[in-house]
């Protein structure tokens, strides 16, 4: 008996200290991987708090692209964000994107729109630029012209090269109202006319080539979150704009902008339903490159970039847009946390006047979205026109709105 009480007392102590043992190393393993990933946070908090004060904070992504009018090219897109006065820690950061493309066929485009932030975002300066020296296609004005029309190279295709350089100005006179003048200067060539084409009466209205100055005024409503990458909040936008040769331009017209934009999160605090309407309308000798028109990759992505447009413009969209894990997570820096993508839906019309809105065009689409800087977004659009055959693709630096 006294020695089967020593065999078990041997064996419950030897079993006492792998016990003992494997806890300590569990223990250790534990600590190491918690101090692993705390000294990966901190390294990710490092970098966060460094770029955010940064002067200026540069970000590149491109590659190859396609679109129908380009054809294959190499396209990108840089993201140039910064503090105009780095006192000033109320203010959002100013940032001016570009988007790039150069293609096989000679297209050249550079354009982008941005937004500079003084006096703890008090006072904004939007600016929009384009250079485009490009395949372009015309398909006439108004719905009966333009889907009577057959896009080829002998019916719609032309050579434009056009310049836009568009600048507003605004203070906020009392929270959420901002009022300012805004001016656009814009030059348009026209060249290489199709057959089609140069038997359009309202394209042979205008020459061929012509400047345009336009000065106005905007008044709004923002109580938007962020401007770049919003989730909560609403904007309300009315511009007006008079061109006229009195300001150096050869034609004289004039440009009513109408918008409205509301954003909410729903479901989780990085998922947001963004909804949008717009109309814009004209009045006068407006030339057939300045009129409204949707199809541009900030509206119904999908459909021709100027093919339907007419004297007013409407649309409306609905767009749900969802980021991959928390804010949390991305402070720690996992690469999950900065993917993400949206889906949308909307519709849009044109006519003379706005008594001819009866006929609406459809449209879809979804897009990835890459974080690339706290709340700004790279992203890559896949639009559908229903009854138009094939699909569109887009870049940019910007949400569409």
């Amino acid at each position: 008996m006294r020695i089967v009480s020593r065999i078990l007392l041997l064996v419950t102590s030897a079993l006492f200290l792998s016990l003992s043992a494997s806890a300590q190393e569990v223990e250790t393993g534990t600590k190491a991987g918690e101090s692993f990933r705390l000294k990966s946070e901190i390294r990710q908090e490092r970098r966060d708090s460094i770029r955010a004060h940064k002067k200026v904070w540069v970000s590149v992504l491109g590659g190859p692209s396609y679109t129908p009018e380009a054809s294959l090219g190499l396209g990108g897109a840089v993201l140039t964000s910064f503090r105009v006065n780095r006192m000033d820690s109320v203010s959002y950061r100013s940032f001016i994107p570009a988007g790039i493309n150069v293609s096989i066929n000679g297209t050249i485009v550079v354009a982008g729109t941005g937004t500079l932030f003084f006096n703890e975002n008090r006072l904004r300066v939007y600016l929009k630029y384009e250079f485009r020296n490009e395949p372009a296609h015309y398909y006439g004005k108004g719905f009966d012209a333009i889907e009577s029309v057959v896009r080829s190279d002998t019916t719609t295709r032309f050579k434009k090269t056009s310049f836009l350089f568009y600048p507003r100005v605004v203070w906020e006179l009392k929270p959420g109202f901002f009022l300012g003048p805004a001016a656009e200067v814009s030059f348009a060539s026209s060249k290489d006319i199709n057959p089609v084409m140069a038997e359009d009466p309202y394209f042979n209205a205008f020459k061929p080539r012509y400047l345009n100055v336009g000065l106005g005024g905007v008044i709004q409503y923002d109580t938007r979150d962020d401007i770049s990458t919003p989730t909560r909040g609403m904007l309300v936008s009315g511009t007006g704009k008079v061109f006229s040769h009195i300001f150096g331009g050869r034609y004289d017209y004039q440009m009513l902008d109408l918008e409205y934009r509301q954003y909410a999160r729903v479901f989780r605090p990085r998922s947001v339903l963004a909804w949008t309407a717009r109309t814009q309308m004209s009045f006068g000798d407006v030339p057939f490159t300045e009129l409204p028109m949707f199809g541009t990759p900030n509206d119904l992505r999908g459909y021709y970039w100027g093919q339907y447009r007419d004297k007013t413009m409407a649309y409306a969209i609905a767009e749900y847009r969802h980021m991959f894990g928390s804010e949390e997570a991305y402070r720690k820096g996992r690469f999950y946390s900065k993917l993400g993508f949206v889906v949308w839906g909307g519709a849009g019309t044109i006519g003379n006047t706005p008594a001819e809105w009866t006929r609406w065009k459809w449209n879809f689409g979804a897009g990835i979205r890459i974080q690339v800087q706290p709340h700004k977004n790279f992203r890559f659009d896949v639009g559908k026109a229903p009854g138009q055959k094939g699909l569109l693709f887009y870049m940019n630096m910007t949400e569409a709105f």
